[in-house]
Formats: C-alpha cells, sequence, structure tokens
C-alpha cells in the first residue's frame, strides 16, 4: 500500500512540474481605432467628359488605422451628398479591401454615379467622401469591434449628361439611329423605353451610351428570365454578351444606373375600370400598331365610371392621370406607389377610340376620341 502511495504522489508531481512549464502564447489586444493622417485627394475640382471616361479622374490616398496589435482591416469607401453627411444613411460604398490605401473613380463610373444621385449635368456637384476601417473577425463574423471614420473630404466634379441608346438586332444594330431610353419621370438613375422587337425567341440589345460604338457599351453582367421578364446587372466590358427580351414584340426595357440593373418585358396593354365593358373585373385588350407606333381600342364607354391602362392584365404596371390630366403611373415597379394619380373619365357616354402612345421615352400621352 506505501509503495502504490509513492507511485501516486509521484505522478501529482510530475503532472505540476508539467503545468508550472507550459509556455504562454502571445496575447494580443485590439483597442479603440484611430486615423493618425487625414484623408486626402488627388483633385478637389474637376470636370468630367467622354474622352477621359476610361481615365482615372481622381484618387483618394488614406493611412493604415491602428487598432492595437495589427489586427486584419478593411477598408471601405462611403460616398454621399454634402446633405447626408450628419447621419450617411444614403451614402454609396464602395469596397478597397483588406490593406488598401487608395481607392481610384474612373471618369465613366463617377459620372454615373453623379448622374445615378440625381446632380445636374454640365453644373458642378459636390459631394462628400469619407473611409470606414473594420476590424475582420476570424471566422468572418460580425465584428464587434467599433468601426472607426476618416475624416470627410469635400469634391466637386462636373459630370456630363449621360443618354442611354438601344441598339439591337431589332434594328439593325446601328446606334446612330437607335431610339434613346430615357429617365423617367426625371428620377435620378431609373431609365425606362417601351419599343417593338418583331420576330419570335431571344431579341438581342445593348445600351450605349452614345449614338456610337466607340464609349461605353453596356451588356450583359449576369441574366436570368422568370416570369415571362429577362433581368439581371449589365456590364461596361465592350465584349461582353448582349442583353436580351425573352421574346420577340412590344418590350418594356429598363435600366437603373443606381446598382446597373435592367429589365425586358413582353407587354400587352388593356383598359380596365367601370366605365369600360368588362368593368373592373376585366381588360378590354387593345391592339398594337407598329406603323403609327400605339395602342388603341374602341370600345362603349360609359360617362358614369372611370378607367386605367392597365399592362399584362395584372396591376404591377397601369396608368392614369395627375391632377393637369397628363398620364402618370399610379404603379410601376422602379417608382413608389403613387396615390395622387387619378382615374380617367369620359365626357358622355358613347363609342370611342382610346389611344395609348409610349413610343417617345419618359413622355407618355393618349387621347379619346368620341366616334
Amino acid at each position: 500500500m506505501k509503495k502504490i502511495f509513492q507511485y501516486s504522489a509521484s505522478f501529482f508531481l510530475f503532472v505540476l512540474m508539467l503545468a508550472s512549464c507550459k509556455k504562454e502564447g502571445v496575447q494580443y489586444t485590439v483597442t479603440d481605432g484611430n486615423f493618425a493622417q487625414p484623408l486626402s485627394a488627388s483633385a478637389d475640382n474637376i470636370t468630367l467628359s467622354e474622352s477621359t471616361e476610361n481615365d482615372t479622374v481622381i484618387t483618394y490616398t488614406w493611412d493604415a488605422a491602428s487598432f492595437g496589435s495589427n489586427p486584419v482591416i478593411s477598408y471601405t469607401l462611403q460616398l454621399t451628398t454634402t446633405g447626408d453627411t450628419s447621419s450617411w444613411s444614403n451614402a454609396k460604398t464602395y469596397l478597397a479591401g483588406n490593406s488598401v490605401y487608395s481607392y481610384g473613380f474612373s471618369g465613366k463610373d463617377l459620372n454615373t454615379l453623379l448622374n445615378g444621385l440625381g446632380f445636374t449635368p454640365g453644373a458642378p456637384a459636390v459631394f462628400a467622401v469619407r473611409i470606414k476601417a473594420d476590424v475582420n473577425q476570424y471566422n468572418g463574423a460580425v465584428s464587434t469591434v467599433q468601426s472607426v471614420y476618416t475624416n470627410t473630404v469635400v469634391t466637386t466634379a462636373t459630370p456630363y449628361g449621360l443618354s442611354l441608346y438601344i441598339p439591337g438586332a431589332y434594328q439593325g444594330w446601328d446606334p446612330s439611329v437607335a431610339p434613346l431610353l430615357n429617365l423617367l419621370y426625371q428620377t435620378p438613375g431609373i431609365y425606362e423605353a417601351y419599343e417593338y422587337m418583331p420576330g419570335s425567341g431571344l431579341q438581342y440589345f445593348k445600351f450605349t451610351s452614345t449614338p456610337d460604338w466607340n464609349h461605353i457599351n453596356y451588356g450583359d453582367g449576369g441574366s436570368n428570365t422568370n416570369n415571362g421578364m429577362a433581368s439581371g446587372v449589365f456590364s461596361t466590358d465592350g465584349a461582353a454578351a448582349g442583353l436580351y427580351a425573352p421574346d420577340g414584340g412590344y418590350v418594356r426595357v429598363t435600366a437603373n444606373m443606381n446598382d446597373n440593373t435592367w429589365t425586358a418585358t413582353p407587354m400587352t396593354w388593356g383598359i380596365i375600370g367601370d366605365a369600360t365593358p368588362n368593368g373592373w373585373n376585366g381588360d378590354t385588350d387593345m391592339s398594337y400598331d407598329p406603323d403609327s407606333q400605339t395602342w388603341t381600342v374602341t370600345a362603349n364607354m360609359i360617362h358614369n365610371g372611370s378607367f386605367k391602362f392597365r399592362a399584362n392584365h395584372g396591376w404591377s404596371i397601369d396608368f392614369g392621370i395627375d391632377s393637369n390630366g397628363n398620364l402618370k403611373y399610379s404603379d410601376n415597379p422602379l417608382l413608389p406607389y403613387d396615390p395622387n394619380v387619378q382615374n380617367i373619365t369620359v365626357p358622355e357616354d358613347g363609342n370611342y377610340t382610346i389611344t395609348l402612345d409610349l413610343h417617345n421615352s419618359g413622355n407618355y400621352t393618349y387621347s379619346l376620341h368620341k366616334n
């Protein structure tokens, strides 16, 4: 028994010795971050033009942020209007990366951004930029270390007007005579047009920033077709594949320059409402005339009622009129719902020819003619 006790005591002493010899690992301490040096810009006033669209027109530079014992730090550039600098809630963000200390804008990217923010082409646009630094978590989780920001740099840039043309197979791939894709009710960065693309099957097209192939060409950056609508993101790579409508016919084409997305949707139009033959239960379909580029319907209409123009037998896209009697969207996927849009009425009972004209992008009209 005494011998067993001696062995046990020896083992216990051995374990204590191992514990006492255990080497402590290197301890890292992350502290509140800071930037020792201010953010700077390579220019404070620039004029953008198509001749410099592929050049780097401005570069923002900063020093490494300090968070203590050299953790991995990622940097993000934030850009917004000067009226948003109290919260930066509407800022556009651009990830610079880990241990990267500069970010440059090409002329075309900065011009697209300023147009999307609603700045007037040809007039100086003043915007604010800052850098956000974050400590990366080893497992990809959201960091518990508070972000740190540089000073704010204010820059002035004069953008040029951004127009979009729609050359495609339907018109011989000729941008010099391609129709325009205009701003939708002057909404910054949102473009829409209705085009007739005859034929069947996929109808390919592109966007160009000028009526030629020598400047920015927007092609496919990843797309799909779902519920009869083609959509995706576009690329400024001139060699990118074409965008496409999923089928020939009358097509609504959109471009959102704020997030580089596009759609192409085959469309039909009709009228619906208690002034129409089918009431609110169903559309009275209209017919498209490629020669006049208009939709028309002849129907018996009721004065004691009202109607709207509705696309594709659904309430995703529909027109009423504003307080001035101009055609206006009630519903449009690219716009907020407008509760102030009114239904349309006819002056008296009778047979009417009703025309919907959407061929002039962004300037849509209608007419009523009593037969």
